[in-house]
């Protein structure tokens, strides 16, 4: 291992900065995971690498109340760290040491403070390393760090102290009689042994023999503890108030000789802990970030190819209701519309009902001579009822929206993304209203036209006044067509001018209001139609774009399979060394 040391250190940066430039979702349970793999990556870079003449990083752990910083003050003969019966003073590792020198560079890959003496006794800060110099016989040999609790009730304060364990070049397991028992330091004592890792086994604020000779049994039981097959040394500092006294070669005198003198393991120790420390570095990237990464890329993937599924939906609206009105009111001022094929001779043959029953604005000009042009359909008032089709497009849009959350959800993990509250989802989404603005500018489009429109004169009407203006009599006509087609239809009739030359344009014109008839329907119908589909187009437009967001948002779940498959070939290459 030692030759391939250089080689792997360097891999492993160049995949550091691959994870660093992971572009992550927030909320990812990855994120986490690739903050501790770089913290433990970065630990094992500094295994590789030559120690150099500086002293030996020892730590210090243990659960709440085993007396860390106590233990720390008394090895020093000084009050350095912070200590109290109260409470937990250390949030943070406390690095004693000959000189802010004697601490390696970037050691536990946080910023380094070193603390004055107004400051002392020093108090532990999470996610920085306190340097307090002190200048003493046993810090010329080791650098004693003060860590927090690994069975206190804060996560972070146990994370505090796992990196300084996965940092150091040596450690103090520091237990009372009361917690000796503890389940998290078992794990510790395993990766001491397996990363070769020297260890001493301390027993604080003993009364009496027998604890600490249970202790030593127990450790005994862990295979691989140090390395050892036979007895573990236990040191045993009394409590201040027992009479129990512990034996000379274990008392806190020989624990400050031992910490000074801690063995460092062989070149077969070293190396063959550093292939397991890779091996585990190797073993947590695959299990807790690649495989977690493409498991993620491949649901986003099937849930961005339903998503593609649902391109293209239809409107279902109609803007038909406002245009009918026009469609029948250019009818009915329609002169030609009047004279489809059997209509006109019903009419004549029907004149003295129609004298009785002429339009309102025939009349009107018969008896007052005043002509009423509002709209006879509706009571005399230009304004029209029509259905709320802003509210109509919105709530299409929202459907949309609900059928692309419904995908998602169909999901757990599409479940788990939309739960974050940093997913982002919120701003993928499109505001609604961006449908209903649709219908908005549209439909006044479409207004602008019919207003335009409402009063004109249809075409086959203007055709014919233009005609009778040349006709005997062609003015009085064309005052009376202006009034209602149906009058125009009785004037031929009660005037005998049935064969006269407005007789003979309006039967000669049988073949040609059949053509301008559906001429004027189709202007009506062709701009409802245009309307309807220029809606739909926008429409479609508008949830084209909202499925886009959600696959470029569901895309940037995870990193891409190029980027993964990097991931896994940079792995690997460690891996084969």
């Amino acid at each position: 291992m030692a030759w391939r040391s250089e080689s792997i250190e360097s891999r492993l940066l160049g995949l550091d900065k691959e994870l660093a430039g992971l572009r992550l979702p927030g909320g990812s349970p990855v994120t986490g995971a690739v903050a501790r793999w770089r913290a433990d990556a970065a630990a094992l870079r500094f295994h590789l690498r030559d120690a150099g003449e500086r002293p030996r990083v020892i730590a210090i752990l243990g659960g709440t109340g085993t007396g860390k910083s106590t233990l720390v003050n008394r090895l020093l003969n000084s009050n350095l760290s912070a200590a109290s019966f109260r409470r937990t003073y250390t949030a943070g590792a406390v690095a004693i040491a000959q000189s802010a020198k004697s601490v390696p560079m970037q050691w536990l890959g946080v910023e380094h403070d070193v603390a004055s003496q107004e400051q002392l006794p020093a108090r532990g800060e999470m996610d920085r390393l306190i340097i307090v110099p002190a200048e003493q016989e046993l810090t010329k040999h080791v650098t004693l760090i003060d860590t927090p609790d690994l069975d206190g009730d804060q996560p972070l304060h146990h994370a505090q102290a796992d990196r300084a364990f996965r940092w150091a070049q040596g450690v103090v397991f520091l237990v009372t009689p009361e917690k000796y028992q503890m389940t998290e330091l078992l794990p510790y004592y395993r990766l001491a042994g397996r990363y070769a890792v020297p260890a001493l086994f301390v027993m604080n604020k003993a009364e009496e023999p027998a604890v600490v000779s249970d202790y030593a049994t127990q450790l005994r039981a862990h295979a691989g503890v140090n390395g050892a097959t036979s007895a573990v040394p236990v040191y045993s500092i009394p409590r201040d108030d027992a009479a129990y006294e512990p034996e000379p070669d274990l008392n806190l005198a020989s624990l400050r000789r031992a910490i000074a003198a801690m063995p460092e393991p062989t070149t077969a120790q070293r190396a063959e802990g550093l292939r397991s420390r890779t091996a585990d570095v190797l073993g947590r990237l695959q299990d807790q970030i690649v495989s977690p990464l493409r498991d993620a890329r491949r649901e986003a993937d099937r849930l961005i190819a339903a998503m593609r599924a649902m391109e293209a939906p239809t409107t279902g609206v109609d803007v038909n209701p406002i245009t009918r009105q026009l469609q029948r009111r250019l009818q009915q001022r329609s002169i030609l519309y009047l004279m489809g094929p059997g209509r006109m001779i019903d009419r004549v043959r029907q004149v003295p009902g129609l004298l009785v029953r002429l339009p309102r604005t025939a009349w009107d000009l018969v008896m007052k001579g005043k002509v009423d042009t509002t709209d006879p359909t509706n009571g005399g008032k230009t304004s029209r009822e029509v259905p709320d089709f802003q509210a109509a497009l919105t709530e299409q849009f929202s459907v949309v929206q609900s059928r692309i959350e419904d995908v998602l959800r169909s999901s757990p993990a599409g479940e788990q993304w939309l739960a974050s509250p940093d997913s982002g989802w919120a701003q993928a989404k499109l505001d609604a209203a961006l449908a209903g603005a649709i219908a908005d500018e549209e439909l006044a489009d479409l207004r602008s036209w019919l207003e335009k429109r409402w009063n004109a004169t249809p075409r086959d009407t203007m055709l014919l006044q233009r005609f009778l203006k040349y006709l005997p009599g062609g003015d009085k006509l064309t005052q009376w067509s202006e009034a209602a087609p149906y009058l125009l239809t009785i004037v031929v009739a009660t005037h005998h001018a049935f064969f006269g030359h407005v007789d003979l344009m309006i039967i000669g014109g049988y073949t040609l209001a059949t053509w301008l008839t559906e001429r004027i329907s189709n202007e009506v119908a062709s701009r409802t139609r245009q309307t309807n589909r220029r809606i739909a187009e926008r429409f479609e437009r508008l949830a084209h774009d909202q499925i886009m967001r959600a696959i470029a948002w569901l895309d940037e779940r995870a990193p891409s399979a190029k980027v993964i498959d990097r991931l896994q070939q940079q792995m690997e290459s460690i891996g084969e060394g």
